[in-house]
């Protein structure tokens, strides 16, 4: 029969640091290495979920700010589309270059 663990024995055995084999828990240690890696791999795996997610803000806050240099080249492009401040321009930098006052008559390749 099996004889009960006195308090003396069990506090010898966690001095002695025995307590676990006294237990029996060495049966159990594939087990307890299988929860192991499961927990390091599930905090492992979130935290590359956060490093994607603080990436994904970073990137869509220079979206953002690209996309509105973009509306403002886009609005100058369309002010220096017109002939008449291009003109203006070109007489501002002292250019000689004027617009065609009729079309090419022949055009070389």
């Amino acid at each position: 029969m099996k004889e009960k663990m006195s308090a003396i024995k069990i506090l010898k055995a966690i001095i002695s640091g025995d307590i676990l084999l006294l237990m029996g828990v060495h049966r159990l240690f594939p087990y307890i290495l299988y929860v192991f890696i499961l927990g390091w791999v599930s905090i492992w795996m979130s935290y590359k979920a956060e490093q994607t997610m603080t990436l994904v803000e970073r990137n869509k806050k220079e979206l953002e700010t690209l996309k509105i240099h973009h509306a403002q080249k886009t609005c100058e492009y369309v002010g220096l589309d017109r002939i008449s401040t291009i003109e203006a321009m070109l007489e501002e930098k002292g250019s000689e270059v004027k617009a065609p006052v009729k079309p090419a008559d022949i055009i070389i390749k």
